[in-house]
C-alpha cells in the first residue's frame, strides 16, 4: 500500500468526518434545543476520557500489526497476541457496562446541570451513552489492526458510510419521533453496533482463524516488552488525556447545560482542526515503523518525517489563523446564534490557534513512538500534568472558557518552542533548528500574512450565511494554495535546482 494512496483515502474520510461533524450542528441545535446540544457534548467528552481504559493497547497493537506485516516470520506471535486482547477487551466492556451504569443516576442527577430537560430523560439518555461508549471503545483495536496492516482504503470506506449514519442520519432520525433526544441516543447505540460488526469482520479476514488458534510457546515472553510498551503508551495518553481535556469535563460540570452547548459548538471546531491531521499521522507512522523494522536507514525516517511536519504545517496554519482571524462571521454563519457569536468567537480565535499549533507538536510523540522508547514523553509530559491540570481547573472554575482558551493556547506553544528541542536532541539531533523555522515557522508567517492581508477586503460580513461561508471558503483556500508552495517536494519540482531551502539539502 503506498502511503500517498493512504494519505489520501485517510483524508477524504477525515474531512468528511470533520466536515459532516460541523455541519450538523446547527441542525442538532434546532431540533434538539441548546440544552440537548449540552448532552451531545457530554456525550463526546465520555467517549474522550473513555480512552484512559485502552491501557495503550490500541496504539501499541498497531504498531505490532505494521511489525507483523513487514516481516511475518519474525514476528508470527502477533494473531496469538491479537486473540488474547479479543478476549481481553470482551470482558472489560461487559464490567464497563455494569459500572456505567451503576453510575447512571449519579452523573445525571448530580453532574449534569439540566434546567429544562425532563430529569428521567436525562438518565436514560446517560445510561445509553455509557452502552454506546463502551461498544466504540470494544472496536477500538480493531480499527488499529487495519491501520497497521495499511487497509486504510477500506477502512475509510466504512468510515464515510458510518459517518453518514451516525450524523445526517440522526438529523432524520430526530425528525421522524416524537422525543428527539433519546431518538438521538438510540440512533448512535445502533450504529456503533453496525460499526463493530464490520471492523470485526475484517480484522477476522486480516488474522484468519487458523492463525489465531496457533499456540506460541513464547508469547509469554513476548507479552514482556509488549505490556512494558503498552503501559508507556497508556501512561502517555492518560496524562495527554487529563492535559487537554479537563477543562472541557470541569465545564461540563460548572456551566448549565445550555451554556455547555455553545462552548460545545466550539470544542467541536479545535475537535476538528487537531483531526485533520490524523490522516497523515495514520499513513505514516506504519511506514516509519516499517523503515525501523527493515533498517532502511535513519536518514529516510528522519526525512520523511519532515517532509510529515511541513505537510501538517501547511493543512494546519491556514485553517486554524483563518478560523481565529475570522471567527466572529465564521460561528454566525455556522450557528446563526448570535449568543454564540457574542459570548464565544474570541474563544474559538484561542482554541483554534492552540489546537493548530497542537496538531504540529503531536509529531513529537510519534516520532518517539516509531522508534519504540515512550520514556521521554513519559517523564516530560508527567512534569507538565502537575502544572498544567492544576492550572486548567483553576482557569475553568474562575474563568470559564476565557481562561481554558488562553492557557490552550499558552501550553502548545510551549511544546512547540521548548519541548520540541528535547525530543529532536534525543531522537533526532542536528534539525531541530531547520524544523522549527523551515518546516514550521516559516509555513505560519505565510499563513498569517495571507490572513492579514485577506482582513484588508472590504467583505460585509452581513450578507447571508452561505455567502458568508462562501468567502471564507475562499480565503481558505487561496492561503491553503500559497503555503502549499512552501514544501520541499513542491519546490524541488518547481525549481529542481534550488539549493539550501529542501529538506535533504539542510540535513
Amino acid at each position: 500500500m503506498s502511503i500517498k494512496r493512504n494519505a489520501i483515502a485517510n483524508y477524504v474520510g477525515q474531512i468528511y468526518l470533520t466536515l459532516s461533524g460541523i455541519l450538523v450542528v446547527p441542525l442538532y441545535i434546532h431540533h434538539l434545543g441548546m440544552e440537548a446540544y449540552g448532552l451531545v457534548g457530554f456525550f463526546s467528552i465520555l467517549l474522550t476520557w473513555l480512552q484512559l481504559l485502552d491501557a495503550g493497547v490500541s496504539t501499541t497493537l498497531m504498531r505490532e500489526a505494521a511489525r507483523y506485516r513487514a516481516n511475518q516470520a519474525e514476528f508470527i506471535w502477533f494473531p496469538s497476541l491479537f486473540a488474547a486482547l479479543s478476549k481481553f477487551f470482551l470482558i472489560s466492556t461487559v464490567i464497563l457496562v455494569v459500572i456505567g451504569w451503576l453510575a447512571t443516576p449519579w452523573i445525571a442527577h448530580h453532574w449534569l446541570d439540566a434546567q429544562h430537560l425532563p430529569s428521567s430523560d436525562v438518565v436514560t439518555a446517560v445510561a445509553i451513552m455509557v452502552i454506546t461508549a463502551a461498544i466504540r471503545w470494544r472496536t477500538s483495536p480493531y480499527r488499529s489492526v487495519i491501520v497497521g496492516f495499511e487497509h486504510q482504503v477500506w477502512l475509510n470506506g466504512v468510515n464515510l458510510v458510518i459517518v453518514t449514519l451516525r450524523t445526517f442520519g440522526a438529523v432524520l432520525v430526530i425528525q421522524l419521533f416524537s422525543n428527539p433526544v433519546l431518538s438521538f441516543f438510540i440512533w448512535q447505540l445502533l450504529v456503533s453496533i453496525a460499526e463493530a460488526v464490520c471492523l470485526i469482520y475484517k480484522c477476522f479476514q486480516l488474522v484468519p482463524a487458523s492463525a489465531r488458534k496457533q499456540k506460541h510457546e513464547n508469547l509469554k515472553q513476548v507479552l514482556k516488552p509488549f505490556i512494558r510498551f503498552a503501559l508507556s503508551a497508556a501512561y502517555a495518553s492518560a496524562v495527554w488525556t487529563f492535559i487537554s481535556q479537563i477543562d472541557r469535563l470541569v465545564l461540563s460540570k460548572t456551566l448549565p447545560l445550555s451554556e455547555y452547548g455553545s462552548f460545545t459548538v466550539v470544542a467541536t471546531a479545535a475537535t476538528g482542526i487537531i483531526l485533520l491531521s490524523s490522516p497523515i499521522m495514520q499513513a505514516i507512522v506504519p511506514r516509519m515503523t516499517g523503515m525501523k523494522t527493515k533498517k532502511e536507514g535513519d536518514a529516510q525516517s528522519l526525512t520523511l518525517y519532515r517532509y510529515t511536519t511541513q505537510a501538517v504545517a501547511i493543512f494546519m496554519a491556514p485553517l486554524s489563523i483563518t478560523i481565529a482571524c475570522f471567527s466572529a462571521p465564521l460561528l454566525w454563519a455556522w450557528t446563526q446564534n448570535q449568543q454564540v457569536v457574542n459570548e464565544m468567537s474570541f474563544v474559538l480565535s484561542l482554541y483554534a490557534l492552540g489546537s493548530g499549533v497542537q496538531a504540529i507538536c503531536g509529531l513529537l510523540y510519534h516520532l518517539q513512538y516509531v522508534n519504540g522508547n515512550l520514556k521521554l514523553h513519559v517523564k516530560g509530559f508527567s512534569c507538565f500534568a502537575i502544572i498544567l491540570v492544576p492550572l486548567n481547573i483553576f482557569a475553568a472554575l474562575h474563568f470559564g472558557a476565557m481562561g481554558t482558551g488562553w492557557l490552550w493556547l499558552g501550553q502548545n506553544v510551549f511544546y512547540l518552542l521548548g519541548w520540541a528541542w528535547l525530543v529532536h536532541r534525543r531522537f533526532a539531533p542536528g534539525i531541530h533548528f531547520a524544523w522549527l523555522t523551515r518546516d514550521v515557522l516559516l509555513v505560519w508567517v505565510v499563513a498569517a500574512v495571507m490572513a492579514w492581508l485577506c482582513s484588508l477586503l472590504p467583505i460585509s460580513w452581513d450578507q447571508n450565511r452561505w455567502l458568508n461561508l462562501l468567502w471564507l471558503g475562499l480565503i481558505g483556500m487561496v492561503n491553503l494554495a500559497v503555503c502549499c508552495l512552501l514544501h520541499s517536494l513542491v519546490i524541488k519540482r518547481l525549481l529542481p535546482f534550488n539549493k539550501g531551502f529542501n529538506v535533504e539539502e539542510r540535513e
